[in-house]
């Protein structure tokens, strides 16, 4: 049964915000674009055409946390690429990826804090995808600090 009241004006209004997040969150409807990472895009990369997203960009550490980083690449759609080699070069310690090509469009690896002194430091990563390098800051706390 039908009721003969109308919708009030934020129930509507709610319906249709709704409608339209679902919309735009179903790759077959949604232009066939895949949500890649929050953030910015930087790119295009020469000669691919490709656009880099990092994340996290800036990450605060305890010595021994293991903070997980991904890197999204995709085309000028906004579709992620297949087989894009990334390269990672930490400035210390060391960065694990299952593989250096993108699987889904991404690569996600694993960064582990070289051995440090008992003083807070800045280490960082940088990610290059052809010509275009993004570098990932991070923040590194001692185990013991201030004794």
């Amino acid at each position: 049964m039908i009721s003969g009241k109308f919708l009030s004006p934020l129930a509507f209004s709610m319906v249709v915000c709704l409608g339209w997040l679902t919309w735009g969150s179903l790759p077959s409807v949604g232009q066939g674009r895949v949500s890649q990472i929050p953030g910015p895009r930087y790119g295009p990369t020469t000669p691919g055409g490709y656009y880099v997203q990092v994340e996290p960009r800036a990450v605060a550490i305890a010595y021994m946390q293991r903070p997980q980083i991904t890197v999204a690449v995709a085309n000028a759609a906004g579709q992620p690429v297949e087989d894009v080699l990334v390269t990672f070069t930490p400035s210390e310690g060391a960065f694990t990826t299952a593989s250096s090509r993108t699987r889904g469009g991404t690569v996600v690896g694993t960064f582990t804090a070289g051995a440090g002194s008992d003083s807070p430091r800045t280490a960082y990563l940088v990610a290059t995808v052809e010509d275009v390098a993004v570098t990932i800051f991070i923040d590194i706390t001692p185990a013991v600090f201030q004794r």
